[in-house]
């Protein structure tokens, strides 16, 4: 198999191997891989460029969601409807500061589909101060084209030992949630939690 550079003028590459880039170049490149690694990670919002993908999220939302205290049963939180917006902003999550007091969390979220799906699921990634401190995974399978569907799933709370105040949480959390077909990636969106 041939390379696409075997044509190149080998001119171009000094006998290290590299493209020939002076040493302002070469500094400048290290400057902003470096602003890059100290740059405060908090998740993203996108949408894939792929036209099937962008026909997924077109026609998904989410009707609402809500969280439980799983021993108890009782509603501790509940949202609105998120639809396209969820794609083009950051949304706000206001939560009780008591939910941070269950051991664990029944989250229940209605969604609807124009869009048929064979694997249906979702990783979220749990951002404070710019770093990454949780990874969820949780898989629905498939999902029928205009369907209206419940998915419910329990998330255990930290230990005691680890959990942190919701003042210190406040505001600083945020929640990215990356949707997939299988591994055909569709969308992420990007919640900021607020405790009162």
């Amino acid at each position: 198999m041939e390379s696409k550079y075997d044509d190149e003028d080998e001119s171009k590459f000094d006998d290290k191997g590299s493209g020939g880039d002076s040493e302002e170049e070469d500094a400048e490149v290290e400057r902003e891989f470096k602003a890059l690694l100290n740059t405060p990670l908090k998740g993203e919002i996108a949408v894939s460029t792929d036209p099937m993908a962008q026909r997924i999220a077109e026609g998904f939302t989410i009707n609402w969601m809500n969280m439980r205290d799983a021993n108890t049963g009782e509603l501790m939180w509940e949202s609105g409807e998120w639809g396209e917006k969820m794609w083009r902003k950051e949304l706000k999550a206001r939560i009780p500061a008591e939910i941070l007091q269950c051991r664990a969390v029944a989250r229940e979220i209605n969604f609807s589909s124009v869009e048929k799906m064979e694997g249906f699921k979702l990783e979220q990634r749990i951002f404070f101060g710019g770093v990454c401190i949780e990874e969820w995974f949780f898989d629905f399978g498939f999902v029928i084209p205009g369907s209206t569907n419940s998915w419910q799933q329990i998330i255990e709370a930290a230990g005691e030992n680890e959990m942190m105040s919701p003042s210190d949480l406040s505001g600083n959390i945020t929640i990215e949630t990356s949707f997939y077909d299988g591994d055909f990636f569709i969308s992420k969106s990007l919640v900021r939690v607020f405790y009162v």
